[in-house]
């Protein structure tokens, strides 16, 4: 039997080491080797210079919230709006400026001796006015059928007239609005007609006996005037603010220059407009 021969082991080949690769645990550096494609040198990647540069991108601006601890309670924001209104309204040089107030209205009109009517018309008051106190000149003009005392047996159809009036002058003007209180005092001249539903006056002639016809005497009554003027008022030219909205008032007619006329109330409503 043929003894058993040995296989020697294969030798174990060690690759030899190649330039670049270290033998040792390299050295620590401080800077790390550059990328694929990146110059050395500058330490750039190349493709970046090619690059398109990035849109610019508009700044996104934002507006602090109302912060409830402004320190301001809403009593005091109230008091500090009222404060740069007026302002606005009433500057300290206090000048004088031209006051406008325009008004169409309604009457309705009554008084002792079954006095009772209704009137339609217009008003108009322009003068000047400064911060607290305005002065105007006023015409108002009045159209329809107010019935006099049966015995007279006439109608009052229209009166025309005005009057001087106070006011209280670029004081009417408060933040968005305006409330402006007027007083005066009107003397009008009041055309008189014969009532159709009336019986005939007659009044007896001292030349002749018989009775004729006695013509109706026209009236000029007077009496003092009180109006309030609300609405809303517009931002205007920064010299001159107007404003839209109602107006309500009350005219006395106290007696009449000329002719017998019994007291009258005027009630009256109607639309307004405000500039100064």
């Amino acid at each position: 039997m043929e003894a058993p021969t040995e296989v020697p082991a294969p030798e174990q080949t060690v690759p030899e080491p190649t330039e670049g690769t270290a033998t040792s645990d390299p050295e620590p550096t401080n800077s790390e080797p550059a990328s694929a494609g990146e110059d050395p040198a500058s330490g750039i990647d190349p493709t970046l210079l090619d690059a398109p540069e990035p849109e610019p991108v508009a700044p996104v601006v934002t507006r602090p919230a109302a912060s409830p601890g402004d320190g301001l309670s809403p009593e005091e924001r109230a008091e500090a709006m009222e404060e740069a209104y007026a302002a606005r309204y009433r500057p300290a040089n206090n000048p004088m400026q031209i006051n406008v107030a325009g008004r169409l209205m309604f009457a309705n009109i009554g008084g002792r001796d079954r006095l009772n009517g209704r009137m339609g018309g217009a008003s108009v008051d322009v003068g000047p006015a400064w911060n607290r106190i305005g002065v105007a000149g006023t015409l108002t003009g009045f159209a329809g059928r107010v019935l006099l005392p049966p015995e007279t047996g006439a109608e009052l159809n229209a009166l025309l007239g005005g009057g001087l009036t106070l006011g209280l002058g670029r004081l009417a003007l408060m933040s968005h609005g305006f409330a402006d209180l007027r007083i005066g005092y009107d003397v009008f001249y009041g055309a008189v007609d014969q009532r159709s539903d009336a019986p005939t006056v007659l009044a007896p002639q001292a030349e002749d006996p018989r009775f004729v016809a006695e013509l109706t005497q026209n009236l000029v009554p007077h009496g003092p005037r009180v109006r309030l003027d609300l609405g809303l008022a517009g931002a205007g030219n920064r010299r001159y603010f107007h404003g839209f909205g109602i107006s309500i008032g009350y005219q006395a007619l106290v007696g009449s220059f000329k002719g017998d006329m019994p007291m009258a109330n005027m009630l009256t409503m109607g639309l307004s407009y405000w500039m100064g």
